[in-house]
């Protein structure tokens, strides 16, 4: 099964990690609510701002309808539902950019 690895590229404040290896299968919580799977310290980020998941060999990312959007490249996804994750990829979540990629 493929990891995923999340690698913060730019934040508004020191974030409490630089890299973190999701493992499936699993499902993540980010946001900026200090318990979720992977905190964002970040004002414009929602409490619980979007999931990801693996499901049948693939990753996925779903807004959880966050007020300032969840970008997939230059894509908002808010109301999209789930939207598969390419093998890399930038995320935007408020102001932070996360840089995404699977990895074996």
């Amino acid at each position: 099964m493929t990891r995923l690895r999340l690698e913060i590229v730019r934040s508004p404040v020191e974030p409490p990690w630089r890299e973190v290896v999701l493992e499936p299968p699993g499902e993540y919580i980010i946001g900026r609510d200090p318990r979720t799977h992977v905190p964002v310290l970040d004002r414009y980020a929602s409490r619980r701002h979007a999931r990801i998941y693996y499901k049948n060999g693939k990753w996925y990312i779903e807004d959880l309808g966050s007020r300032n959007g969840t970008l997939l490249g230059d894509k908002d996804i808010r109301g999209m539902g789930p939207v598969e994750l390419p093998g890399e990829a930038e995320l935007v979540i408020g102001v932070t950019v996360i840089k995404v990629k699977a990895v074996e």
